[in-house]
């Protein structure tokens, strides 16, 4: 990494938060979910940056991996936990973030709970900690608060146009004794709930991604590797449908289901990008 990448980090994180704010501010009782992706979308483009991955909005026992297909009816309920998790890429260099948004105002110690696990982990991480006591970190904060981190999610490193590479970090002390370094990128992103502390894949999530360029260039010259939103194909493209057919057949093209809580614990989720660089750790995504 140099200090023309690390920049584009810094750029791509700044315009993460302030994407992030945006949601908060249009995310209402009986909204359609499908709106308000497309509005941060577009807020993410009026700043300078690319949408990194489609806009999560999954709710209570969904862990992750929903976004509003096209034409999509879900609206936002006055009992949700919404996962608000956005990603924005400068060049390819990638900012991942994410807050959870408690619409009933009932919930308030389980946000907590991933919350200051994230928190906690910022105030202790420096180049050379290991994976194990991060997660250490991550799944002691959580119990203080009477619940369970998600075990077989994890955070992850990050490398132009790819969104997990290299090592994950998990939610708890794993015994990896992997360590963090100068020159790495990488999201932590803490999992609470009050179920089994473990997900399943559910119904597809309106996420796909290319696993082999060369079967669909056009898509591939729009997303690279990314994973992109059955929202954008209907957007980007003149005969929308016989894309997706194709997409939906194919075996090199990965379709993301819903992570469901195995028990339908309700879930919380925060989450920062962090950036090490000449022994300084820069949290992209923390508003300044």
């Amino acid at each position: 990494m140099d200090a023309e990448i690390l920049e584009k980090y810094l750029r791509a994180g700044k315009i993460a938060s302030s994407a992030i704010e945006y949601g908060k501010s249009i995310i209402k009782v009986g909204e359609r979910t499908e709106k308000i992706a497309d509005e941060i979308d577009s807020f993410i483009i009026s700043k300078g940056g690319k949408p990194a991955f489609p806009v999560n909005l999954s709710r209570n026992d969904e862990a992750a991996h929903y976004s509003p297909g096209f034409n999509d009816d879900r609206r936002i309920s006055n009992n949700d936990i919404i996962k608000l998790d956005l990603g924005v890429h400068i060049d390819g260099y990638i900012a991942d973030t994410a807050i959870s948004i408690d619409m009933s105002g009932k919930n308030e110690k389980l946000l907590n709970a991933s919350r200051h696990a994230l928190e906690n982990v910022a105030r202790n991480l420096r180049p050379g900690i290991t994976l194990n006591d991060i997660g250490e970190i991550i799944e002691n904060s959580i119990n203080f608060f009477n619940y369970k981190p998600i075990y077989n999610l994890t955070g992850h490193q990050l490398d132009r146009y790819i969104l997990h590479t290299g090592m994950s970090f998990p939610n708890y002390p794993s015994g990896e004794k992997d360590i963090v370094k100068n020159g790495m990128a990488f999201a932590i992103e803490p999992f609470a709930t009050d179920g089994m502390g473990l997900i399943k894949e559910g119904k597809f999530g309106n996420i796909l991604m290319l696993m082999d360029e060369k079967e669909f260039p056009e898509v591939y010259e729009k997303y690279h590797s990314l994973p992109f939103s059955v929202r954008w194909v209907y957007r980007d493209f003149s005969q929308p449908e016989k894309i997706m057919e194709k997409l939906m057949n194919s075996r090199k093209v990965k379709k993301f289901g819903i992570l469901v809580e195995k028990k339908h614990g309700n879930v919380s989720q925060h989450e920062h990008t962090f950036v090490i660089f000449n022994d300084r750790i820069y949290i992209t995504t923390l508003l300044k």
